[in-house]
């Protein structure tokens, strides 16, 4: 039995013939060389092709350089992220990044925008990845918004998110005095009395930024503190310091505003009530990779395992940026994996149609 095609052109049943033309990975038949060249002349018009050669999951800084990259390269790209910018966005001072001796997190973002949206303009939707599967060699990513997208070639890049503590309160009261994001506007908390959660480096520095805007801060550890020694000294010898080890905020107290905590001694478990103004969780960072855990190989911190060219245990699939075991949490560095990985996922397409060509 003859195996029947669709003529993508004029729509005509034909035969699995001669007259064929590989796109994107895909072949398409005709009825005539008339229809063929005109396919050929303007394939984007005739293929309703849903696959891209790749799609870029995140937009921080590896995953917009990423997305530079693919343009330039000219390769057909989607962006999925749940913003632009990434955590960088929360960063209060950047310094040493190449062009600038000191800057913001979101003014850095804003140039990183500026750049990925009016002069390297790739398709991009606001939408966050919940999973992805392979079937031979497409790639199939389900998201958020119930939308499914297909591709020859992903590059992972969403980066790490604030571990939460869980408890009441944190969720009902962010942004309302509860904050997991870098100390910003201490000015506004002056003389304030401030929680801070987080007995490691985050934590250490968030409160001696507090002290020095003139607040009062209690600083919660459920052990010890683990920061450097000597920042540590600095903060005991300070009296609106006060530092309680072996204890748990287990609840955030407040109608409209952060208003008090309950802690809880890991002693003998009794509560007590602390009054403040703001509650800062610094209780350390968690890689985002929850919609891949089960297709790629993680280390014993939930990181994407790569390769020199951020390859990954699975062909085809590439990460960069934060979300991986790449040395050096930062921006600069997953800057400099985001056009690695584009150019390695370059290699990987070029050699991936080389074989259907064939």
């Amino acid at each position: 039995m003859t195996d029947i095609a669709t003529d993508p052109v004029c729509g005509m049943q034909t035969t699995m013939d001669d007259l064929v033309y590989v796109f994107r990975g895909r072949e398409y038949f005709f009825c005539s060389e008339g229809c063929r060249q005109k396919f050929v002349d303007s394939p984007d018009a005739f293929s309703k092709d849903p696959r891209y050669d790749l799609v870029i999951i995140g937009a921080g800084p590896a995953g917009l350089t990423a997305a530079v990259y693919a343009s330039v390269l000219k390769i057909r790209t989607l962006v999925l992220a749940r913003d632009i910018g990434g955590q960088a966005i929360d960063s209060t001072k950047v310094t040493n990044y190449m062009g600038f001796d000191f800057t913001t997190g979101p003014e850095l973002v804003k140039k990183f925008q500026a750049q990925f949206l009016h002069e390297h303009f790739l398709e991009h939707k606001m939408d966050e990845v919940t999973s992805i599967s392979s079937d031979a060699e497409v790639f199939d990513l389900h998201t958020r918004a119930n939308q499914r997208h297909q591709a020859n070639c992903v590059i992972i890049a969403t980066g790490m998110k604030r571990r939460k503590l869980g408890i009441p309160g944190e969720e009902r009261l962010l942004r309302k005095g509860v904050s997991h994001s870098a100390v910003q506007e201490t000015s506004l908390l002056e003389g304030a009395d401030v929680v801070v959660v987080g007995g490691g480096n985050s934590g250490v520095q968030a409160a001696q930024e507090l002290l020095n805007a003139g607040c009062r801060v209690t600083l919660i550890e459920k052990g010890h503190l683990r920061a450097d020694e000597l920042d540590v000294a600095t903060l005991r010898h300070n009296g609106r310091m006060k530092i309680l080890e072996r204890h748990d905020v287990i609840e955030i107290h407040g109608r409209d505003r952060v208003e008090a905590v309950t802690v809880q001694s890991m002693e003998n478990l009794k509560n007590g009530r602390l009054s403040c103004q703001a509650v800062f969780i610094q209780v350390g960072l968690v890689p985002n990779t929850e919609f891949c855990q089960d297709m790629l190989e993680l280390n014993d911190r939930g990181e994407i395992v790569i390769g020199p060219d951020c390859s990954t245990s699975t062909e085809g699939v590439f990460a960069c940026g934060d979300v991986t075991n790449a040395y050096g949490k930062r921006i600069i560095i997953a800057s400099g994996e985001g056009a690695k990985a584009a150019l390695s996922a370059k290699q990987y397409l070029a050699r991936s149609k080389e074989t259907i060509s064939r």
